[in-house]
């Protein structure tokens, strides 16, 4: 997953990649070499050598610059765009709502239908695996996974490898910290969209009514009622945390069988009692008050929250990820797809993204264009962590094949998924 300490960005300035990539295929075809023009005689030329001289004299014509078709099939988590306007006061995405995409339809004059889709990397991808796997189109230009999911899908040649010269944005402000992952090193098939943290979310007026104490651990959830209590379907969140609250360090180099198995004993009489396994619902439950704590991703409460909801890095630490933007094998319009990639690493539109969703961006800048958005953003820590959190945080993601069997094997027994 991501490295935290990098800052997030922002700007909301438009570079056009694929001009930029025009512009260069037209220069290298200017200066290629010409032919016919040794092959004149020193005397009359005739009709055919003039022809020659004449075509020889004229450059070649530039490799034709793609043009963007729609509508853009965006398939991406809720509580993950900006929002403006009524959808803004009231938390929930509609079409036209989102400054960023609205302001992309006005620059390349295609429509974006932006869907609010992923609840779980896993049960979205069931959704389009067999399209992924009969060579078919899924139906989506772009998708976002986290990190995990996102190299099985690079891994199995699933996604469609990205034409550099088309997001130079991208390739110019991804922070460093996020280059070089083993499963896709050069960023062909993936660019970021926004890193977050895991951690506990909780409704501070509703315990207090009950008489539970806010918590400061992961283990203070246990003291809370199991059927006002929900984890995540994202298996790794769960199992992550929950090896924190056992004191074991959730590094999947160094966690065993017996661990995993721990954290599965260790969460089973929550379930007896009415824990539930949710994604990102949570939002909808913590708003009808029917969980009062939480695993929660970090940006959701503060962007999506009530005025109540909280979130916290417990004491025991907490985990930090990484979702992906690709381009799934098949997509329609997968230059449209690389033009909005180019378009949300333009620090500004960062900038603009981080201030509503309250994520960390991947993008270079964003700490100095974040302020002319939103001012307090600057010093919060869910979008830039000071060092003591920086030091509570921890990666539960690249498993082992044997890890991620028997990890989904305890899952699905605890959740019934």
């Amino acid at each position: 997953m991501k490295n935290p300490t990098a800052a997030p960005v922002s700007r909301r300035t438009v570079l056009k990649g694929a001009a930029l990539g025009g512009v260069a295929t037209f220069i290298a075809a200017c200066t290629g070499t010409k032919t016919g023009a040794s092959a004149v005689p020193s005397t009359a030329p005739s009709a055919s050598a003039s022809a020659a001289a004449e075509v020889s004299a004229s450059p070649a014509e530039p490799t034709p610059q793609p043009s963007p078709t729609g509508p853009l099939m965006f398939a991406n988590w809720p509580a993950y765009i900006d929002l403006a306007g009524a959808a803004a006061e009231e938390e929930v995405y509609s079409a036209g709502s989102s400054p960023t995409l609205e302001d992309f339809q006005k620059e390349y004059g295609v429509e974006v239908d932006y869907q609010e889709k992923i609840g779980d990397n896993a049960t979205f991808v069931e959704t389009i695996k067999p399209a992924l796997v009969g060579g078919l189109g899924t139906g989506w230009d772009l998708i976002v996974l986290t990190d995990w999911m996102a190299s099985q899908i690079v891994t199995s040649g699933w996604a469609e490898k990205i034409d550099q010269s088309s997001v130079p944005n991208a390739v110019a402000n991804v922070v460093d910290s996020l280059k070089g992952y083993p499963w896709d090193p050069t960023m062909d098939y993936h660019y970021p969209w926004q890193s977050g943290m895991t951690g506990v979310g909780y409704n501070a007026k509703t315990l207090k009514d009950n008489g539970i104490a806010e918590p400061t651990k992961i283990a203070d959830l246990w003291d809370v009622p199991a059927d006002k209590l929900t984890f995540l379907t994202e298996s790794r969140d769960t199992f992550g945390l929950a090896l924190l609250k056992l004191g074991i360090d959730p590094n999947p180099e160094t966690v065993t069988d017996e661990d995993l198995q721990k954290v599965a004993d260790d969460i089973q009489p929550l379930v007896d009692k009415g824990l539930r396994f949710t994604g990102n619902e949570y939002l909808q439950d913590f708003a009808q008050k029917k969980v009062w704590a939480a695993f929660v991703w970090s940006g959701d409460l503060a962007s999506s929250g009530g005025e109540d909801d909280r979130f916290i890095v417990p004491e025991e630490g907490a985990l930090i990820w990484t979702d992906n933007m690709l381009i799934p094998k098949g997509a329609e319009h997968k230059y449209t797809a690389e033009l909005m990639m180019n378009w949300v690493y333009d620090p500004k539109v960062a900038a603009q993204i981080a201030a509503y969703v309250y994520y960390l961006s991947p993008v270079k800048g964003a700490a100095e264009e974040i302020k002319a958005v939103d001012e307090t953003a600057a010093d919060n820590p869910l979008l830039f962590p000071d060092e003591p959190t920086v030091a509570k945080l921890h990666s539960f993601q690249a498993l082992s094949e044997e890890q991620e069997a028997k990890l989904n094997d305890l899952f699905a027994t605890l959740s019934g998924l």
